[in-house]
């Protein structure tokens, strides 16, 4: 019995794009939905001089996850007892209340990136 299979380098190789494809389908909503996630931050911290609101921050996406997060290396270093307070002075966070209140605009932007980037969108 003698077995031939035509076109499997080209099936191997149109599956790997794919799985590119994808991986860049899902970097871009993980940004997209970061992006959100950050613009709620900052429309809620409170505000002086506008620093802590200048350093919150998005990360690049590694192994499958991104982070929005405060810069605290620098001047923005009070980001973290503004968020939760110290022994002297109450919490005012910004961060969880963004995130509670923006979690289905985020969840949206996300689908919203992943339906273009797969051609679903008209």
């Amino acid at each position: 019995m003698k077995f031939e299979m035509n076109g499997l380098d080209e099936l191997v190789n149109e599956l790997q794009r794919t799985q590119s494809h994808m991986k860049q389908a899902e970097d871009a909503a993980l940004k997209a939905g970061a992006k959100v996630m950050q613009e709620g931050a900052q429309a809620v911290v409170r505000v002086r001089k506008g620093i802590l609101k200048e350093h919150i921050q998005v990360s690049d996406v590694e192994q499958g996850k991104i982070e929005i997060y405060v810069d605290n290396q620098g001047r923005a270093f009070y980001g973290y007892f503004i968020e939760f307070g110290t022994s002297k002075m109450r919490a005012m966070p910004f961060m969880g209340p963004s995130f509670m209140r923006n979690r289905l605009k985020i969840e949206q932007a996300m689908a919203d990136s992943l339906r273009q980037s797969l051609g679903l969108v008209m």
